[in-house]
């Protein structure tokens, strides 16, 4: 268990305080239980992606979004840098390798990376050319760091330290790819985790002590300061980078299109 980052008590404009001495959550073990019983669903949450609804067609159009999504990231950097052409990449929390597929087919050799065993058995199950899988970042470098609706479901006190350790897989002059949840509309401070609400336009930082009393199998959204994402990013030399806008039904992040300098 992590120390969390958060010291003080919080109260927000509905006068409820909120415990900020919480202790991060085993989102580990959360995504393990996902990963058993319901891969695709945890990944997609669609009632089609479900184990028990869960048809062959209903598969094949589960990594037909992988395609798409890898398909209008290409096209938005491309709009950036020209000269966009990454040969190798690096899915960090693939899950069943939804992502980690269409890497494949448009780099030639692209490795998932997840927490949960069972998610790899899955992603494992097809085979597919240039994809491979493993539960440890590999030590080698790649043009395409990519990671998007995974370090939202991870507590910053250890996503942080991810990020980090996946810099330095970034090849001289790669690009990255990353998705954070930032913060949430106040009719969401209920939901348990780490968040940043925004009340009258500032920020209330705070945690919620209902967090580690949920079941196994949870999915957990936390927010991440901006801040101390870019300090990251800039100390690897990525300098350059831009950010759009993503809502998840409230809870408000960016994605983050960037590129380290070259050697």
């Amino acid at each position: 268990m992590f120390k969390s980052l958060f010291s003080r008590r919080a109260r927000i404009e509905t006068g409820a305080e909120v415990d900020a001495h919480v202790s991060p959550r085993d989102t580990d073990a959360d995504w393990e239980e996902i990963g058993r019983t319901n891969p695709y669903f945890g990944v997609l949450a669609d009632p089609r992606f479900k184990t028990e609804n869960l048809t062959e067609e209903a598969r094949t159009e589960f990594f037909q979004t992988g395609e798409g999504d890898v398909r209008s990231l290409m096209e938005h950097f491309r709009r950036r840098y020209p000269d966009f052409a990454p040969a190798s990449a690096l899915d960090f929390g693939c899950g069943v390798g939804r992502v980690t597929r269409a890497l494949a087919a448009a780099t030639g050799d692209a490795f998932g990376v997840d927490i949960s065993e069972s998610m790899l058995a899955e992603a494992r199950r097809t085979p597919v050319v240039g994809a491979a899988f493993g539960h440890e970042m590999p030590d080698r470098l790649f043009d395409w760091v990519l990671s998007v609706i995974v370090f939202q479901h991870i507590p910053p006190e250890r996503g942080y330290a991810l990020l980090r350790e996946l810099m330095k897989r970034l090849a001289p002059g790669g690009f990255v790819t990353l998705q954070f949840a930032l913060y949430r509309d106040p009719a969401l401070a209920a939901a348990p985790g780490g968040r940043v609400l925004m009340v009258e336009g500032l920020p209330v930082i705070a945690n919620d002590a209902a967090l580690n009393a949920l079941p196994k199998g949870e999915m957990v959204m936390f927010d991440y300061d901006l801040t101390v994402i870019a300090a990251i990013l800039f100390s690897a030399g990525v300098v350059d980078f831009e950010l759009t806008h993503t809502d998840h039904g409230g809870f408000h992040g960016a994605t983050l299109y960037g590129r380290r300098a070259p050697a």
